[in-house]
């Protein structure tokens, strides 16, 4: 009889509680102590705080008003101006100016962030709300970004790094609420591109394992952060979050690259998209940014997404950014949303989805 594998990956964490005087009720000063959660990153090594909050507290952004001020604004990405005034691709890489996919409608990106940068416009409707997505929708322009980035890599092989990423509404940094994907493709990593892949072939010499593969095993198991499965795409919370309210993660098992899923992959990772906007709506948490991560090599590296949702209104009725020094000059992330909260409740949105579909 075979002996359980031991785990590979370890899930570091320490609690130490900062004591202080509060007021009770009363106005009594009684001695407390706030608990304080210290993370490390089983891949990276990077740290996070988790420091527990009430998500009652989170407070619902007027959309209406959003909506009504943003339509005040010339939108270049509604007709029929998208067509008018937008650039077009280059002929050696889109002869005919543009990609169309469905609804989505695809364009250089005229302020690029790499040497080859789209943007892709998701609908006619200049303002989307969460719960009115479709699983269609999401996929064409995922679909529509792939496609881009597999042209670029055809006529420029030495494009080794690429994602897509996506900002919705204001408190993502987005700035027009017409929804809308980017693609950005080039020669040279971003810091945490190039921190994971160079600390997943690390993992693959000392272990000679994959770490996606690993992480996907342990969670499955542990079930604390394991949300589900929706055909080969498979969703969980991370451990350390790169957002304040926790991450979504999106795992595509033997692929490399997001340039490699099959359009059924890209309906499925839609479809779980749609489960997620679900479990924002709920908890008040109407933005988001996303990104998807590819490498070189399925053996040390899975593609893989991450959603992390962004707030400018938890608990003050100012517009409150969500960073502040910790994140932005600490480079130290601050957790309110412990993943572990955040898998209980995607579970549940999971367990039956917008195409009546039920993960596993």
């Amino acid at each position: 009889m075979k002996s359980a594998r031991p785990n590979p990956i370890e899930f570091r964490r320490e609690i130490i509680p900062s004591r202080m005087l509060k007021r009770d009720a009363s106005g009594n000063l009684v001695e407390s102590a706030v608990p304080l959660e210290f993370r490390l990153d089983p891949l990276t090594g990077r740290s996070c705080r988790v420091v527990p909050f009430s998500p009652e507290r989170i407070i619902r952004p007027d959309l209406a008003d959003l909506e009504k001020r943003s339509r005040e604004l010339t939108c270049p990405f509604c007709p029929p101006l998208l067509e008018q005034i937008t650039p077009k691709f280059t002929p050696a890489l889109f002869p005919g100016g543009n990609i169309r996919v469905g609804k989505t409608y695809g364009f250089p990106n005229s302020g690029p962030y790499d040497v080859y940068g789209a943007v892709f416009v998701m609908s006619d409707r200049h303002f989307v709300r969460l719960d009115e997505f479709t699983v269609g929708t999401v996929r064409d322009a995922l679909l529509a970004a792939q496609t881009y980035l597999r042209r670029v890599r055809t006529i420029d092989p030495q494009v080794n790094y690429h994602f897509v990423a996506w900002n919705y509404m204001p408190p993502s940094g987005g700035s027009l609420v017409h929804p809308h994907v980017q693609s950005n493709a080039g020669y040279f990593p971003t810091n945490y591109q190039r921190q994971i892949l160079d600390a997943s072939d690390r993992y693959f010499e000392e272990k000679g394992t994959n770490f996606w593969s690993d992480l996907l095993e342990q969670e499955k198991q542990s079930g604390e952060r394991y949300v589900g499965r929706i055909g080969d795409t498979y969703w969980l919370t991370g451990f350390v979050p790169q957002g304040r309210l926790s991450d979504v993660i999106t795992i595509f098992p033997g692929r490399s690259s997001i340039t490699e899923l099959s359009e059924k992959d890209l309906h499925d990772f839609a479809s779980g998209l749609l489960r997620v906007f679900g479990y924002l709506d709920r908890l008040n948490l109407l933005s988001f940014n996303m990104s998807t991560y590819s490498g070189t090599s399925a053996k040390s590296f899975w593609a893989h997404a991450r959603l992390t949702p962004r707030a400018t209104l938890l608990y003050s009725p100012i517009e409150t950014s969500d960073q502040f020094y910790y994140q932005i000059l600490q480079d130290e992330n601050i957790c309110i949303l412990p993943p572990e909260f955040a898998a209980g409740r995607l579970k549940k949105q999971f367990s039956e989805g917008p195409d009546g579909q039920s993960a596993k």
